[in-house]
């Protein structure tokens, strides 16, 4: 019971000489899991980036129907939304863009 105690410690610590076999036993697992875990484990949804859609994309809209627009353009590319506000801007070209925040 000492021994796995003390090993476990050890490794806690990370005790181990660099280049013994423990050390580079412990690098492998660690590459393993951050190369061969799948993606939905790093990913949060709590800092989901905002969305740009041109307006081109969405075609005219009346402002009363911006958010519906934009929420059905997204949809049907792929994205499930929820959004949370929307900021109006330009792109380098002065085409009308819209910044689409999400919950």
């Amino acid at each position: 019971m000492k021994i796995i105690l003390s090993t476990l410690k050890k490794i806690l610590f990370w005790s181990y000489e660099r280049g013994s076999l423990q050390y580079d036993l412990m690098c492998v697992l660690i590459l393993a899991f951050i190369f061969f875990s799948p993606n939905r484990v790093f990913q949060s949804r709590a800092s989901a980036a905002p969305l740009i859609v041109r307006s081109a994309d969405i075609g005219p809209v009346e402002p009363h129907t911006l958010e519906s627009s934009i929420k059905s353009y997204l949809e049907r590319q792929g994205h499930a939304v929820n959004i949370s506000r929307i900021e109006q801007g330009e792109d380098s070209s002065g085409d009308v863009t819209y910044v689409v925040y999400r919950k």
